[in-house]
């Protein structure tokens, strides 16, 4: 979505949360086939598991692995593929102010963690499953906590980074496209811009960048991490714009945009998902579930081959992962959390990464011949499991204020439109600062 100027923001944003509420009743909706007992007409328990994107449960198989095991429980897996931000968390934010609508077991985006489960009262406390703590590095398992100490949530998989690129397309612009090679000449950020002005200077009439929120997210995500972990927004809703994360992130687009070297493709657009088929872009940032999750469905088989995988520039870094949660509501919470328990254990997530290749949270499930020494044939055979495990090694866990979503999406705006013309990039920092702004107070808080 775009604002395409700051007094239409309020209207625009209030319609977008109407076109969410719409579109995605489905995804929360608690399971339409069974009674308010959350029964199946032949009397089994009925289990609703609302998600997003691609977790990867019915490509791996679990619903019906675990409804074998139980067979009174009748698993019911919906929302693959509806978006987070623009239709899923809206409507389950909802669905948990009023008390009825929500799935029994519910996917939670990792930049919505400290929002949704800020209220423990709407969740179902797993003090029961304390020792599963031990299958997560600490502070995957301390984020699935609400600010009381109550453990609401169980990790699944982890956003470890790469970089994705078109070998054919490096080739047509004299690049290098061996991923060693290349990882080496952008092991830096001032490497990766050389690159890019190199690319630029070749001339295919293709963009070297798909657009600017994907590598902004990923850059301040790293920096981050790597430094203060201050980022958008503090602990206390304070606006901090002014941090080394953002500020380093937005001013990284500004240079690649004033060379030329970032696409007008906004992320998740339908021009955008066209874009990765019909070889519209060269790179694009890629955490452990974007490539077979969303870039090989929307190249299709076509573009097999023609992808490749790099160590992404910089130091380590991690964007994205979720949990999943009990809605407090949930008509048999205690079977809900069973199944949520299953989901999210190592063993399952070693099976999610061979199906989709979301990248498991847990190090046992890491550390498995299946995880680390995997390679994916669509993208020429790269050592995902390795490129993907080395990015996570040590790196220090991001944690995003209530605030954080909403003001990211008013920063993605804006540098949306510097790219496609709508703001100068001279302004970049103000209409940020406003739209930031008024973000906050759409969200409820103040300034």
């Amino acid at each position: 979505m775009h604002l395409l100027n700051r007094q239409h923001g309020r209207a625009a944003l209030a319609a977008a949360a109407a076109g969410a509420l719409a579109l995605s009743a489905a995804a929360c909706s608690g399971g339409d086939d069974g009674d308010e007992d959350g029964l199946t007409e032949d009397g089994k328990i009925q289990l609703t598991v609302s998600l997003f994107g691609t977790f990867g449960y019915t490509e791996a198989g679990l619903e019906a692995e675990y409804e074998a095991a139980h067979d009174n429980i009748d698993v019911v897996i919906e929302g693959d593929g509806v978006n987070w931000d623009a239709e899923f968390r809206p409507t389950l934010e909802t669905a948990l102010e009023t008390g009825s609508g929500a799935g029994d077991v519910v996917g939670i985006e990792e930049q919505g963690v400290v929002q949704l489960f800020s209220d423990s009262s709407h969740w179902y406390d797993l003090k029961d499953y304390s020792d599963r703590a031990s299958d997560y590095v600490d502070w995957k398992w301390e984020l699935g906590q609400s600010p009381d100490g109550t453990q609401v949530g169980f990790g699944t998989d982890v956003g470890g980074m790469g970089m994705c690129y078109r070998k054919d397309l490096f080739e047509a612009a004299g690049l290098p496209t061996d991923r060693e090679e290349l990882a080496a000449a952008w092991s830096t950020w001032d490497g990766f811009k050389a690159l890019a002005q190199q690319y630029v200077d070749a001339d295919t009439g293709v963009a070297f960048l798909d657009g600017p929120t994907q590598l902004q997210n990923m850059l301040l995500g790293q920096l981050a991490g790597n430094g203060d972990g201050e980022m958008y927004v503090d602990a206390d809703g304070n606006l901090t714009l002014d941090s080394a994360a953002a500020q380093g992130s937005i001013n990284t687009i500004l240079e690649l945009n004033e060379i030329g070297a970032i696409g007008n493709f906004v992320s998740w657009s339908e021009e955008w998902i066209a874009a990765q088929a019909e070889g519209g872009f060269a790179v694009m940032p890629c955490p452990g579930w974007m490539p077979s999750g969303v870039i090989e469905p929307n190249s299709g088989p076509d573009n097999a081959g023609k992808w490749d995988m790099a160590a992404a520039p910089g130091i380590g870094g991690n964007w994205g992962g979720s949990w999943l949660a009990v809605p407090a509501q949930s008509a048999h919470p205690e079977e809900a959390a069973e199944l949520a328990a299953w989901l999210s254990a190592p063993e399952q997530q070693v099976k999610v990464f061979e199906a989709v290749g979301n990248f498991p949270s847990s190090p046992e499930a890491q550390a498995d011949p299946k995880v680390a020494d995997s390679t994916n044939a669509y993208f020429s055979d790269a050592p995902t499991g390795q490129i993907l495990a080395a990015s996570v090694q040590n790196f220090p866990p991001l944690t995003y204020s209530y605030y954080h979503p909403p003001v990211k999406g008013a920063v993605e705006t804006v540098l949306n439109g510097v790219v496609d013309g709508t703001f100068a990039p001279e302004d970049a920092f103000d209409e940020i600062q406003s739209a930031a702004e008024e973000a906050i107070q759409l969200a409820g808080g103040g300034l």
